[in-house]
């Protein structure tokens, strides 16, 4: 008898619909699985959540489901914009603090919620 396994990162952590949209990634970007992305005000495009950040792109509103290489240019691509996720399997950039992570998506339609049990 042959058995097939298939393991997975299963990012989510609670029963939100999860929901995605269409955005631009701005060139330069080469970013991870699952990174916290904000908006440059000036351009319209995305890149990496960084806190210190002052061009828009310091509130995460958006989280990348696979990892993206805009680092040639512009690349276009889906992103979550919606569910609940847990922020332990989440790429976070090095200026989050464990405070600023759990404020990162206040406002959003994402939640963030450390998984209670492996599924």
């Amino acid at each position: 008898m042959f058995t097939e396994t298939y393991d997975y990162e299963d990012v989510t952590s609670g029963s939100d619909q999860i929901a995605t949209t269409s955005v631009t990634i701005a060139s330069g970007q080469n970013l991870a699985a699952f990174t916290p992305i904000g908006q440059v005000t000036s351009s319209g495009k995305y890149v990496e959540t960084d806190t210190a950040a002052t061009n828009g792109s310091q509130k995460a509103v958006y989280i990348t489901p696979q990892a993206i290489d805009a680092s040639a240019g512009d690349v276009t691509c889906q992103v979550f914009k919606a569910g609940t996720f847990d922020p332990s399997m989440l790429a976070w950039h090095a200026s989050f603090t464990d405070t600023t992570k759990s404020l990162a998506f206040v406002g959003t339609p994402i939640s963030l919620q450390t998984k209670a049990a492996k599924l």
